[in-house]
């Protein structure tokens, strides 16, 4: 997963990865057949993990609790490798490759659905347009540091880490203060 993280796959070295495994290119060749079925499997284990931590009691949670948590797992290191994965893919030209099953709808988007539906927040803004800003707030800064440092002034990791969460608080309180009251009518007249 590292190799891969920091070099994407064009850069990866067979011989580097059987060193840091203690494996010989054999082995890796047998259980694997080629470096790009080595990368597959990483890859397919990182989307799984992935794939779960998202979907995960996704609408048994209040919204914001569910951002809040993004914000933290977005800092993990296996996070922080699957992003690169991600975007050496961009790079490398795999971006067809979506970062979840094909057929299934991702995490945040049927969180952000539960919460239109509820009257958590309003339901008349586009649910794939909120979701691409929260993982903008999510995932930027683990993607793009340098861009990021710029942006805050250099705003320590701690304290950006707080604004981050502050700020997710009151954008979804505010898109909630805004929402029709839903969840007051009766069931009846839904």
């Amino acid at each position: 997963m590292r190799e891969f993280a920091k070099h994407g796959f064009a850069g990866a070295r067979v011989e580097r990865i059987v060193s840091r495994a203690d494996v010989s290119p054999r082995s890796l060749y047998y259980h694997f057949g080629s470096k790009r079925g080595l990368y597959d499997a990483v890859r397919e284990r990182l989307r799984a993990q992935h794939f779960e931590d998202f979907v995960r009691g996704v609408t048994d949670e209040p919204l914001v609790d569910r951002l809040l948590g993004n914000i933290d797992l977005a800092v993990t290191p296996r996070w922080q490798l699957w992003a690169r994965l991600l975007m050496w893919e961009a790079l490398d030209g795999g971006a067809g490759k979506a970062p979840y099953p094909e057929d299934t709808v991702p995490g945040d988007l049927l969180a952000i659905r539960a919460a239109q539906e509820t009257g958590e927040i309003d339901p008349d803004l586009d649910p794939h347009l909120l979701t691409l800003a929260f993982i903008a707030i999510t995932f930027w800064p683990t993607m793009f540091p340098q861009s990021t440092k710029r942006l805050t002034r250099g705003m320590p990791k701690d304290e950006l880490m707080q604004a981050r969460k502050e700020f997710m608080r009151m954008l979804v309180q505010r898109l909630g203060d805004r929402a029709p009251a839903i969840a007051a009518q009766p069931e009846a007249s839904r």
